[in-house]
């Protein structure tokens, strides 16, 4: 997907809020909560172990597969109107 000159892309953990079904509802960023505008972007990655140096406890899981959402963002406010991210 290209990021048009209107658009913002953030890479950096946010807090989000899931459905029950596990799919991404809400987005907490700066302070303000932006909802889950469009259908939401879902895959796996690996990450290099052996450069993390993370160690963990036996049988904790799998520590390689990394967990990525891309989602589209907006923030309704009433004085202010939408505002699209």
């Amino acid at each position: 997907m290209t990021v048009t000159a209107s658009e913002t892309a953030l890479d950096i953990p946010v807090d989000v809020r899931f459905t029950p079904a596990g799919h991404p509802l809400a987005v907490r960023y700066n302070g303000r909560i932006w909802a889950v505008m469009a259908n939401p972007v879902h895959w796996f990655g690996r990450e290099s172990w052996w450069d993390t140096r993370r160690t963990a406890a036996v049988g904790s899981g799998d520590l390689v597969s990394v967990e990525y959402w891309r989602v589209q963002v907006g923030l309704i406010c009433p004085q202010v109107g939408f505002t699209a991210m």
